[in-house]
């Protein structure tokens, strides 16, 4: 609700979901083209270095071009937002992948069974939410 303040709230929602979903994009195509050095094996076995590479690329190449664009601020302003996107993105995975093996379970429901189940796919935007909207604040 914060992101969505009067003016350019609208585009600043757009900025958080598109920078955060590019994480999760990025990763898994970098994962599967170039992945070979595990991350956490215990943790996410599928998880790579070079998926990380991929998300971080991604995020600050999406954040980078649609804070120029739709917010019509500096280019490196949407970089430096994808940079801190994609760590707290990747931890919020991770800590649902910890809490999934804690429980046993693959998927956290079957609304998208075999993605990891719907929390698979909010995993990031809830980490990343209050970081994204501090940087906005402070730099745009």
């Amino acid at each position: 609700l914060l992101l969505s303040h009067p003016g350019e709230g609208a585009d600043q929602v757009v900025v958080f979901i598109a920078t955060t979903a590019a994480s999760d994009i990025g990763g898994y195509f970098a994962g599967i083209l170039f992945g070979k050095h595990k991350m956490s094996p215990l943790i996410s076995p599928k998880k790579t270095w070079e998926g990380f590479a991929g998300s971080a690329l991604a995020c600050m190449a999406v954040g980078g071009w649609l804070v120029a664009w739709l917010l019509e601020a500096a280019v490196w302003k949407g970089v430096v937002i994808g940079a801190v996107v994609v760590v707290f993105a990747t931890l919020g995975d991770l800590v649902e992948s910890v809490i999934k093996r804690d429980l046993g379970v693959k998927d956290m429901s079957s609304v998208l069974p075999g993605h990891g189940g719907m929390m698979d796919r909010l995993d990031s935007l809830v980490a990343a939410v209050i970081p994204v909207w501090i940087l906005l604040t402070l730099l745009v």
